[in-house]
């Protein structure tokens, strides 16, 4: 019994957190791009899960549900998914860990010529979405910044 006390000090199990396979790579670009910041992100740690799915909501693209017993989940729209470009999915989830991992909530604000400053728009207000490889850069700086 004494020797078992010091082979298995912690025999807690380890939480299991779900992500998509399809959704694993757009993860770990947030968690290099985040490191660019300083920001640590380890979906495990913060209990963030990641799910393809159909969605309901009509014209939603993905959502963010936040729960203080079960693990944050991003859900991702999968007749998007299927249709959507690799930036298009990189911005969804991207938007979407903004919600459930760095607390954002939505920003609606637009420049000068009417194009939303923030990947963390709701897509109902009256800025356009500008998100390119040309404005990929600007786009992070404000989401890992804000």
């Amino acid at each position: 019994l004494f020797v078992s006390l010091f082979l298995f000090p912690a025999c807690e199990q380890e939480e299991t957190i779900y992500l998509d396979g399809e959704l694993e790579k757009y993860f770990d670009r947030f968690v290099i791009e985040a490191a660019k910041y300083n920001i640590d992100f380890d979906y495990r740690e913060a209990r963030v899960e990641g799910y393809l799915t159909a969605l309901e909501e009509r014209g939603i693209s993905g959502k963010c549900v936040r729960n203080s017993v079960y693990p944050d989940r991003v859900f991702i729209n999968l007749d998007y998914w299927r249709a959507a470009s690799d930036l298009e999915k990189e911005f969804v989830v991207f938007h979407e860990l903004g919600h459930c991992f760095l607390d954002r909530g939505h920003l609606d604000d637009a420049n000068t010529i009417g194009v939303c400053v923030s990947m963390m728009h709701s897509g109902e207000g009256d800025c356009r979405n500008a998100y390119s490889t040309a404005t990929r850069a600007a786009y992070l700086e404000e989401l890992f910044t804000y």
